[in-house]
């Protein structure tokens, strides 16, 4: 019985073990190869035509692709910028034209996708957070992370 007993610990061990460990190969330990890290960079492409604007949302991955993304055309001189902490977006592009306008706000959802939304705004006040419709849903791997360009 001892005996069955010390072999079932032995395979236990061993199993639980994973067999041999590697040294020196891990992160932080200077050596093996870099870890690629997977991440998309956003940016705004704005093309004037009149008194409107094209609008296009620009993803960038580590290797450099760039897909751009038509989102509409919409009236003012439309500029990136960085929307409110309560709109939850990574990025931005307001589209300014008399007393108020048009805001455009990209939104991480779920780490798989980027919803762009629009909200109009009047001058002096605040863009309202619930009154966004969408206006292009772009797919991107799950767990990328998603940065704005500076």
């Amino acid at each position: 019985m001892t005996r069955l007993l010390m072999s079932l610990v032995l395979i236990t061990t061993a199993a639980c073990s994973g067999g041999k460990k590697s040294q020196g190969t891990g992160p932080g330990s200077g050596s093996g190869t870099a870890i690629l890290v997977k991440k998309i960079v956003l940016s705004w492409g704005i093309t004037p035509k009149g008194e409107l604007a094209d609008i296009f949302l620009a993803t960038t991955d580590e290797t450099g692709k760039q897909v751009s993304h038509g989102v509409g055309s919409y009236k003012g001189t439309c500029t990136p910028f960085k929307p409110d902490p309560e709109m939850k977006a990574v990025t931005g592009v307001k589209c300014e034209t008399g007393g108020g306008g048009t805001e455009l706000h990209a939104v991480v959802q779920g780490g798989e996708e980027i919803i762009v939304l629009s909200v109009g705004f009047d001058q002096g006040r605040k863009a309202d957070p619930m009154a966004r419709k969408e206006v292009a849903r772009i797919k991107v791997p799950l767990g990328i992370s998603v940065e704005a360009a500076p």
